[in-house]
């Protein structure tokens, strides 16, 4: 049976905390939701507290199983009753409270494994081991979900952990599980654009702005661009280091722009540069793979297809062979005149 433990030290969170929580049920008075960090305590979210708008349907602005984060406005740590509210939060909020629980997420993991493979059989063993290390590290620097961070650090230099005073096989557990789970995690960063133009370059002032983007890349941050369904693009990177990630694409972007806008064209960006989930990455790989079918309808069993090359997965030569069979109609139609 898997062992489970608060993230963080205290038991409940303070007033105006931002806490990430999964809703649990529906009711008229409000919803009833688990405290993930708080090791799933019930929080209740007021009617009143779910939007700043006319409330027309309960089901657009909550969800049974939906994870999100809210802001606490009551704690009764004597009955234990937690007042959250959705309307509160900011979107800023929301960024470091999703920051903060996938790093706390990150360290739980590490401390529960650490448990499984060490025998533990109660939930006070993990607790232990959690005031050791995780909660040593968040009193040390007055800040929740800090541990990632020195963690992190103790990947390459072990000497971190010594402050924690762990037994000679507890710390040889943790020090293999921490760098099993944080050694170059790399991050994978996502944005999608409509790239146009309807002047006479057409396809190919998009294919040339879309090169241009690519050829933002560098080792370390490899940019790829895939078609969706003209004229939507999708323009992904995977790397180690987030902001240098985010930074390179929008770079790209301005470069694209730059460039179709010098043809006549446009650009839209319908989803900025951001870190996609696990489940974004799978949905991404379901549209790409229906896009392909849908090209390879389109292009039907073509041999004379060429590859162009350094656009990636970007598949754009349908229309360019649809332009060339129509060039060469009118050369057909051209001859009969002549003769």
């Amino acid at each position: 049976m898997p062992l489970f433990c608060r993230y963080y030290a205290q038991k409940y969170p303070e007033v105006d905390d931002v806490v990430m929580v999964t809703v649990r049920s529906i009711a008229e008075m409000g919803a009833y939701v688990h405290l993930l960090e708080y090791n799933n305590i019930e929080g209740m979210i007021l009617l009143s507290e779910l939007s700043r708008r006319r409330i027309r349907s309960m089901n657009k602005l909550i969800r049974v199983g939906k994870t999100e984060p809210v802001v606490v406005i009551r704690v009764d740590k004597e009955k234990g009753y937690i007042d959250l509210s959705k309307r509160r939060v900011s979107k800023e909020d929301v960024e470091r409270c999703t920051e903060k629980f996938a790093k706390a997420k990150a360290v739980s993991s590490i401390i529960r494994h650490v448990g499984e493979l060490l025998g533990y059989t109660q939930e006070e063993q993990v607790e232990q081991l959690y005031q050791q290390t995780a909660w040593h590290f968040e009193e040390k620097y007055k800040k929740q979900a800090c541990a990632y961070d020195v963690f992190k650090q103790a990947v390459v230099d072990h000497s971190i952990l010594d402050e924690c005073k762990l037994d000679e096989e507890t710390r040889s557990v943790m020090v293999t599980q921490i760098q099993r789970k944080l050694q170059s995690q790399g991050v994978k960063i996502r944005a999608d654009i409509e790239v146009s133009c309807f002047e006479y370059e057409g396809i190919d002032a998009v294919k040339s702005a879309l090169k241009s983007g690519i050829e933002e890349s560098t080792v370390d941050i490899p940019i790829r661009i895939n078609l969706i369904a003209p004229p939507l693009y999708v323009m992904t990177t995977s790397t180690t280091e987030k902001q240098d990630g985010l930074k390179a694409l929008e770079r790209a972007i301005e470069k694209v722009t730059s460039e179709i806008t010098g043809f006549g064209g446009t650009l839209m960006v319908k989803m900025a540069p951001k870190i996609v989930t696990d489940i974004e990455e799978a949905d991404l790989a379901r549209q790409l793979e229906k896009a392909e079918e849908e090209n390879r309808e389109v292009a039907g069993d073509d041999d004379d297809e060429e590859e162009e090359v350094g656009m990636g997965d970007l598949d754009v030569e349908s229309d360019g062979e649809a332009k060339n069979d129509e060039a060469k109609d009118e050369e057909v139609e051209d001859k009969k005149e002549e003769e």
